[in-house]
């Protein structure tokens, strides 16, 4: 009997050991699965809203710091892949990124492709001038070489016009360029856009006539992955909240 008693004994402390959640939860804390790791594609040349900080070498903006803030509340761990924007939206809809952050308008013929989170900013297009040209002064009256970045809803725009020859650019900054070198005689791009770099170059740019159209930004996401939309609208209703959205226009647009 005592033998008996011996290895029942023994048993139920092998038992014991082998079970979870047996033991004292302090040393045997649960462990969580941690954050999502996802690639999140940007063309980091639209400033305010993506672009390379030459000092530091990071992408930079309005987006990205939406995006961290997002990923913040969220639970998201992110990668960032600096891409051209033809790379991006084909990338998107063959799913090689997780979702993309690049002042993307929410459009029928790319939620055919991509899904895309809640529209996190009201934008339209608008024209871009140099300061001294008296005789474009809005749509009705736009003529001769107008630039785009192509691909975009401003290609979109000029395309519908008439009486104009519409220059297409990879990159909306080389646009910009060939405005202020007189390659061109107008662009037309996003709003927040158009006015940071009318800003920046002041005295030399100015924006003519008003919005052409409105449009909405949001977060594209590969189709299939329902738990990264899910996510980033949850992180986005979140930043809302605590105000986010009016702080980063302040400080990417307005200050």
């Amino acid at each position: 009997m005592k033998k008996f008693l011996w290895i029942l004994v023994a048993l139920v402390a092998v038992f014991g050991l082998a079970l979870p959640g047996c033991g004292d939860s302090s040393t045997n804390p649960t462990t969580s699965a941690g954050p999502l790791k996802i690639v999140v594609a940007t063309d980091a040349t639209w400033a305010p809203f993506e672009y390379v900080d030459t000092a530091s070498g990071k992408i930079v903006g309005f987006d990205i710091d939406l995006m961290n803030a997002i990923a913040e509340r969220a639970g998201l761990q992110i990668e960032y892949k600096n891409v051209e924007w033809d790379s991006l939206l084909a990338g998107m809809a063959q799913g090689t990124y997780d979702a993309a952050i690049s002042s993307i308008t929410i459009k029928p013929d790319r939620l055919e492709k991509m899904n895309f989170s809640n529209a996190y900013f009201n934008a339209g297009q608008i024209i871009v001038v140099r300061a001294n040209n008296t005789t474009i002064t809005g749509a009705n009256n736009i003529s001769g070489k107008v630039g785009v970045q192509t691909g975009t809803t401003g290609d979109d725009e000029v395309s519908a016009m008439t009486g104009v020859t519409k220059v297409g650019y990879d990159e909306i900054g080389l646009a910009f360029a060939a405005l202020l070198t007189n390659q061109i005689d107008a662009l037309v791009c996003d709003t927040p856009v158009a006015d940071g770099y009318v800003k920046k170059n002041a005295g030399q740019l100015k924006t003519v006539g008003g919005i052409l159209s409105s449009e909405e930004y949001g977060i594209a996401v590969a189709k299939g992955k329902t738990d990264v939309l899910n996510k980033i609208n949850e992180g986005l209703a979140k930043a809302k909240a605590d105000g986010i959205i009016d702080q980063l226009i302040q400080k990417w647009l307005v200050g």
